[in-house]
């Protein structure tokens, strides 16, 4: 008859590969690409062939980025009373190097160009502002200028405080999204 030992210590990344090479066994290890619009399974069927892209990755990254991008300007009315958003929580597991985040800084890129882009027009529009507030009252454009507030879709290692004053700016909505689900 054996005995066994009694495990001691759990090795985290053989529990992860357990759970990865569960989850294929149980969905099959497709992602249902027909279930999403052709202008999108198009682009990932693409990336996936240019940079080899996992499939179920930046689809679920696109999933993502499609819904910051519809943000708080629409909602499905369920049942008649219940209104729903295109917020989508997510996150993307899988083995170290398994090609994770180039999936998700692929989809998020227009954002990131996007918010790039508002950042350099926010510093312009707070020098101006600056210059306004100490010019007399006589020679400023307005009489009480307002300070400007940045626009943006994206953020990262931000405090709670810190993510209330950006969300109250930005009120079409916000993704916060980390490289690393412990952020």
């Amino acid at each position: 008859m054996e005995t066994r030992q009694e495990n001691k210590g759990i090795d985290p990344m053989l529990v992860l590969g357990k759970a990865v090479d569960m989850s294929v066994k149980v969905c099959g290890g497709d992602f249902p690409l027909g279930a999403l619009p052709m202008r999108l399974q198009r682009i990932i069927r693409e990336a996936n062939d240019c940079y080899g892209y996992p499939v179920d990755y930046l689809a679920g990254a696109m999933l993502v980025a499609v819904g910051l991008g519809i943000g708080n300007t629409h909602f499905a009315r369920l049942k008649g009373k219940w209104d729903e958003s295109a917020i989508l929580f997510m996150a993307l597991v899988g083995r170290p190097g398994a090609c994770k985040s180039h999936p998700l800084n692929f989809a998020i890129r227009p954002f990131t160009e996007l918010d790039g882009a508002a950042t350099r027009a926010y510093i312009k529009a707070c020098e101006e502002y600056e210059r306004q507030r100490e010019l007399p009252m006589k020679e400023r454009s307005e009489p009480h200028p307002t300070a400007p507030v940045c626009k943006r879709f994206l953020i990262s290692d931000a405090t709670p405080e810190a993510m209330l004053l950006i969300h109250s700016q930005n009120l079409r909505g916000i993704a916060m999204w980390n490289d690393e689900l412990a952020g």
